[in-house]
This record gives structure tokens, sequence and C-alpha cells, in this order.
């Protein structure tokens, strides 16, 4: 396990200024202009980040000063500490008038970086090599870090006395690989390599965005490069090569199983230098065992694999072609981003070539291997938009609709059905034209029995907690029959928010991931039943329910539901929310709740018959 990783998304730090009467040293002369506050240190986590961090995940960090003025009052100098003390000599001082630049990166004693920030003007620049990185030839990395980079511009004293924050942000890419059996067969990987990748860049600490403001990145899992990805990096002059992880002695065993086994995993992840590549131009698995030289210039990844009880000698290294993930115009292009994280899984098979089934993309987190790292939810539940004709939903950063009650769907049905009318006389329901998939749609009250209106049956043979089934094998193959995944359904015919793929959550995307994961909506009273009809659309606001501590925190409303028998339920006191995870061959997960709590641990599981919200997430 590698000591010198830093599990944190950023970290800040707070310098803080005392009275001159603590600040001054004995026999230490103050240089002209200087207020007399030294400035000093201590740790602060920023509550906002994306995963749990403490003081103790930073030791120390170099850091260089420069007052507006032109004078350098910190000269790249070590910042040491831990707990609530933390020194560095000689002391710097405040100016009595003027701004100061703030840059820093951690660990202080990186042996990637060649250029420490000693001597050089505003803004400064580092230069970093990737330990470890092996040009052109096959050796073992060894050294793996985690850089941390920060600028905090503009800053002055008076500042510093209620604390001034540098918040720390990753500045280089995450790799991960995992792994699964296409069946029973047991396989062991014996090597990964990343192939042709920048061994080294140049990072202008000046082009940060100040106090480590969010990237604007386009959706999680876009991975194919266009203008205006975060790389930041310069890479021009640096040299291709390759990244080979350090696997344990006999390879990592990777069993006939329904979930994906960790490859390379939290504790030994790859770090590259953000940077655009062109993929590889391989169009299938390539067999290179025994070859002299790589099949190709271009970027791909190596798998060496065997199955199980085979000599090592037995093994084959496999040249696999990175496949574009969400497409534009630049396909034949994937970007490394900065503070990204990217999770490549395999799926091995004994006499058939290797088959990348996903690239995730996400922010930097220590998480549960199946769950998005970054999940982004839609802004509101699915309703009925009675001017375009045709079932919708909010964007995920439209806040305007998030109350919106939403229509119901049985569990894989296209359907969207009603929350007007308390028993099923019938009631409208929201169809789509069967005879073309274009978007056209029905508002009919044609389901005269509720039975008529068919959830998905059809079952996978194994069942878990992550598994998307309606989404990877339903789809909208079954159009015909009105089954599928509502959410992909509503995307390939554009209905939903464009430039983005969605999906329906599985179970273990609603699960408590921290604490506090959920929070209740009003914290006190709000819940009551809402007796009044309701719109049929599903445009009706519904005040109470709960909001989940996610990316964009997306706030779910109690809305309801109608039962097996189809009579309306619970507007107001209970929300109810499918998954696309079937539960056993009659039941789905779903997360519910009351005023009292969120039943999500284990997710909870309910009659496919039953017709509950559904709110989509991005793929």
């Amino acid at each position: 396990m590698k000591k010198n990783l830093l599990s944190l998304s950023m970290l800040a730090i707070a310098l803080i200024t005392s009275s001159c009467s603590n600040d001054i040293d004995d026999g230490q002369t103050l240089a002209a202009g200087s207020s007399g506050q030294a400035i000093t240190f201590k740790p602060w986590a920023n509550k906002q980040l994306r995963s749990a961090t403490t003081a103790a995940d930073i030791t120390d960090f170099r850091l260089l000063a420069w007052e507006d003025a032109g004078s350098v009052l910190i000269n790249g100098l070590l910042v040491a500490g831990s707990g609530t003390s933390w020194t560095y000599s000689p002391l710097a001082f405040w100016p009595e008038t003027g701004l100061v630049n703030f840059y820093a990166f951690s660990p202080a004693g990186s042996s990637g970086v060649t250029n420490a920030l000693a001597g050089q003007s505003d803004p400064p620049s580092i230069d970093y090599e990737l330990p470890g990185h092996s040009v052109n030839t096959s050796t073992t990395l060894a050294g793996q870090e985690d850089l941390l980079v920060t600028n905090h511009t503009n800053d002055y004293a008076h500042e510093g006395v209620a604390g001034v924050t540098l918040n720390f942000r990753h500045a280089l890419s995450r790799i991960l690989v995992q792994a699964k059996s296409e069946g029973i067969n047991e396989f062991v990987v014996l090597g990964v390599a990343l192939k042709n990748i920048k061994s080294s860049g140049t990072l202008n600490l000046g082009d940060l965005p100040k106090d480590a403001a969010a990237f604007v990145y386009p959706t999680d899992n876009a991975t194919v490069a266009s203008p205006g990805y975060q790389t930041l990096w310069d890479t021009s002059t640096g040299t291709n090569g390759d990244l080979v992880a350090n696997l344990p002695a006999g390879g990592v065993a990777v069993s006939g199983s329904s979930t994906y086994t960790d490859v390379i995993g939290d504790d030994d992840a790859l770090y590259v230098i953000p940077q655009e590549n062109v993929a590889s131009d391989l169009t299938k698995t390539t067999d290179i065992t025994g070859s002299p030289s790589s099949p190709s210039s271009l970027f791909y990844i190596e798998i060496t694999y065997k199955e199980k009880g085979q000599a090592d000698a037995e093994a084959k290294t496999y040249a696999v072609p990175v496949p574009a993930i969400v497409g534009d115009a630049r396909e034949s292009s994937i970007a490394f981003e900065m503070e990204r994280q990217y999770t490549f899984q395999f799926e091995l098979f004994g006499r058939k070539p290797i088959v990348i089934t996903n690239v995730k993309a996400s922010a930097y987190k220590e998480v549960e291997q199946e769950e998005p790292l970054r999940l982004t939810w839609a802004g509101s539940n699915i309703y009925w938009d009675d001017i375009k004709k045709t079932l919708t939903f909010a964007d995920s950063d439209d806040k305007s609709k998030e109350q919106y009650q939403g229509v119901f769907f049985k569990w894989g049905s296209l359907v969207g059905i009603s929350p007007s009318g308390v028993n099923w006389s019938p009631q409208t329901t929201y169809v789509p034209d069967v005879t073309a998939i274009d978007g056209t749609w029905n508002a009919t009250t044609s389901y005269t029995t509720w039975a008529s209106i068919l959830p998905v049956i059809t079952s996978p043979v194994i069942f878990g907690t992550d598994i998307p089934y309606l989404t990877d094998e339903t789809n909208t193959t079954n159009i015909a029959d009105l089954k599928g995944d509502i959410c992909v359904y509503l995307t390939k015919i554009g209905a939903a928010p464009k430039g983005k793929r969605w999906r329906m959550p599985t179970a273990d995307e609603f699960k408590v991931t921290i604490q506090g994961e959920y929070q209740r909506v009003p914290e006190t009273g709000g819940f009551g039943a809402i007796t009044a009809d309701t719109n049929g659309d599903g445009t009706t606001a519904i005040s109470s329910g709960y909001s989940k501590a996610t990316s964009n925190r997306p706030y779910l409303p109690a809305s309801g539901a109608r039962d097996g028998l189809g009579i309306l339920r619970n507007i107001g006191l209970h929300g109810y929310y499918w998954s696309s995870t079937p539960y056993n061959a009659t039941y789905g997960y779903v997360m519910d709740f009351t005023e009292a709590g969120v039943g999500i641990t284990p997710a909870r599981s309910s009659v496919r018959e039953n017709a509950f919200s559904v709110r989509c997430v991005v793929e």
C-alpha cells in the first residue's frame, strides 16, 4: 500500500495573523513597510469538500508569496507541521499596504517537481515529470504520488486576521482499472500498462482558478476532448512513454462475477499529467505477445492475463484500443483532465478479445468501485409538458422545477401515469407513439384497467444492488411493448435536456455514502397529506421531501404513489423512487422515505406493479 497517496479532493489552509507583540522574534529586523504581523498557519478543512479530509492528510507544502509592489515575501519555503503547529523559517510579515499573491504545491518534497518555487517571478510555474515513468520501455512504475497545487491572489493583511485560505486541488489525472470475467472462467491479471503517455509537462500556477474555484467540466464520463477541457498543462515538449502498474506478486485474481474487481485500486492508482491524446488507431484487441514493438504509436492500454491454473509463461499480452465514450466532432481524441479520475473497466474472455465495457470519468474520491463519484441528478422528476406534448424533466442545474410532483411509472414501463384522481377509473396516461421513435406522444385514457399497464417482468439471472438492468439490458429495445429505461428513451427521442446521456439510477446510487447524505426538507414539520386534486401533468409543487448531498444536491419531493391497484396514496407524506435494479423476478429496488427518515440502508424493494416517481441521472 502506498504511503504517499493523499486521499483528498482539496485541503484548505488558513493563514492567520497574530498580534505584533507575539509575532516578532527577538533580534529579528522587520523590512521597511512591514505591518509587523507575521504570516502563520493552521489547518482548516473546507466543509464543501467532495470527500472527507482531515489535517493529517497533508504534512507539508512549498510556498511562494509575492506582494504587488514587486517584492518576494516567502521565497519557495517549506511549510511543515501537523495538528495546529505549522512552521517555516524565516518568518514573513504582511506589508502595511498592498496585496499579496500566494502559490504553493504539496508534498513539498515531491520527486516529480524539477523546479522548486524559490527564485521564480509572479506567477510561477512548476515543471513536473511523472516519478517512475518509463520512456519507451516497460519499467515497473514506482513512486506514484498525488500532486496538489493552489493559488490565492490579491490578498491583504486584514484578511489574514480573519483567516486567508489556500484551497489545494489535484494537479494530475488519476487512473484506476477494474476487470471482470465474462462467465464462470477465472483469470489472473499479471500486467497493466498505459502506452504512449506524455511523461512531463509544465503548469503555470497563475492559470489555476483562484481559491480552487470549480472547473467547468462537461458531464461525468465525457472523456472525449473538445475545446475548454481542463488539461491546463503544457506537454508539448514531453516524451511519449509507458506507465506500468505495480501489481502484487502473482497478479490479481478475477473471478466470474457480476461485479468488477479492482486490478489497480485506490491505493495503487496511476497518476497521469493532464493531456489530450489521440486514441489508438487499433480497431480491435491485438495479441502482441512476443512482438518486438508496440502495434501503435498512439494511446492504448496493454493487458497481460492468463486463465487461473495456467503457468505465467502461458499468459498473453493484448493491446486494447480505447473507445470514444461521449462523442463530438473529435471522437479520435481522449483527454485526461486535471483533478479527474478515470476508471477503465474491462471484461476478460477465454477465447475472445478483451472488451473495454466502460470508462468512468469523475472527481477524485475514495469510493465504492461501482458508484459514480460525482453523480449528476436531473433537476426534477419526470413530468408532462403540455406545450411540447411530451414527457420531460429539468436539467441538472435547473432548480425551478425541483418541487414538481412528477408522473408515476410502473417498473420499466414507458407509460407515464397521471397523479390525479384517487382511483383508477381510468385516469390519464402519457404514451409514446409506437409507430416511430420520433418523440410523438399521446395523452390518453385508453388503459381501462390498471393491469393493462405492463411493467418489465424479465430479470437477469444474477441480482445485485449495482446492476443497471433496465439501462443495460432492456434499454429502449422493447418500445413496441412500451418497456425500457424511460430516461434512456427520453434521451434517444430528444425530449430530455440536451447534451447529456440520461438513465435511471441503480439501487447503489440511492444509498448513503457519507454521513448526512439526506437532509429532511423542511427540517421540522412540513410533511402532511395533500388531499386536494393535483395537476394531472405532475407539475404540482410538493414542498416536503429530502435533499441528497451529491454534486448538484437534488431535492426529492414526497410525491406519493399509486399502489398495485392503481389507488393514489401518501402525497405529501411519502416519497418512492424507482431504481433500474431488479430485486428478484417480481420486485424492483426502490428508495423510499417518510418524515421519519429515508429507507436506503440497504435499498428497499417493491412489487413492480406499483407506480412510483423516476429521477434520472447523467450516464
